[in-house]
């Protein structure tokens, strides 16, 4: 993971300094690692009503985490009109995931409960957007931005103790969707600043799932799910300038992302199709992150 830190960083200094030649303090941009840890988790219901029992099975993947590389870009390039665009990527390496199934309403008479390992996948996202300066002083600025999102994660169901041999069961996530995002910068002393972001995002949300060993179940798309919801994220971090071009930075955030009731459709190998509802999709989490911040 070392080495891909290092080849971001060289690749984006490269590039801020090409983008500084063309447009001389007008660009910023940010590269960093980090960790991020988040959870998943979802149910669906014996029906369409969301009945014959409410909740009738449910997977919950807990501490899925390990280390992120992200980059972010903002162009002022008229005025006070910005443009921003942003990645990140998430090597996941730790985390477990439950599948529990019930036969009575609100998680009673359990009749299947298992947990596995889920140390294997990725997770990613990328934005693009517009923003606007609405504060720029020496002690404070004030962004506000708009634009589309798309966070996608890449979920394993696996076993370690060799009890089922040949599990290698995925889900796999898209969030997508408009957002609003409002960023802040206040000088608390001569080189350091305190920032802020909070975001709130409006999704459509998509899931594919391989169930590899049901025979009984079409492959590689075995179920999918399909809903609304929104997200939000916020997050803290320190600045130190060491120059006018260039500062070190380090951040926190968390993020809470869910979705209402939506479609669980089933795919089964003689070639039916059975629906019924999805009751939620949540996700969770938190990201910690250091890098460096060049601006021109």
């Amino acid at each position: 993971m070392k080495r891909h830190s290092l080849i971001l960083l060289f690749f984006f200094a490269c590039t801020v300094k090409s983008l500084a030649q063309d447009n001389p303090a007008k660009v910023s941009v940010n590269v960093s690692t980090g960790f991020t840890r988040q959870n998943l988790s979802w149910s669906i219901a014996g029906n369409l009503a969301g009945k014959s029992p409410n909740i009738y099975s449910e997977l919950q993947w807990e501490k899925v985490g390990g280390q992120s590389l992200s980059s972010a870009v903002v162009w002022n390039f008229a005025d006070r009109f910005l443009v921003a665009a942003d990645y990140s990527h998430v090597f996941l390496s730790s985390g477990a995931v439950t599948d529990k199934d019930y036969s009575g309403d609100n998680r009673s008479n359990m009749v299947y409960n298992q947990r596995f390992n889920a140390d294997k996948g990725h997770a990613s996202a990328w934005s693009l957007g517009a923003g606007y300066q609405l504060v720029q002083t020496p002690k404070m600025r004030l962004n506000a931005f708009s634009g589309y999102r798309v966070n996608a994660q890449s979920l394993f169901i696996l076993d370690r103790t060799g009890n089922f041999a040949n599990l290698n069961s995925t889900y796999s996530t898209k969030w997508k969707g408009p957002f609003v995002k409002a960023t802040a910068d206040y000088k608390i002393a001569a080189k350091l600043f305190l920032s802020a972001a909070l975001s709130y995002n409006q999704v459509n949300y998509n899931a594919v799932s391989d169930w590899n060993l049901i025979p009984t179940f079409q492959h590689p798309v075995s179920y999918r799910h399909t809903a609304k919801g929104f997200g939000l994220d916020g997050e803290l971090g320190l600045k130190y300038t060491f120059s006018k071009h260039v500062a070190i930075q380090a951040a926190a955030g968390y993020f809470s992302w869910k979705t209402g009731n939506g479609i669980d459709e089933l795919f089964l190998e003689n070639g039916q199709t059975e629906k019924t509802q999805l009751n939620k999709v949540e996700r969770t989490g938190f990201q910690t992150t250091a890098g460096l911040l060049f601006s021109f």
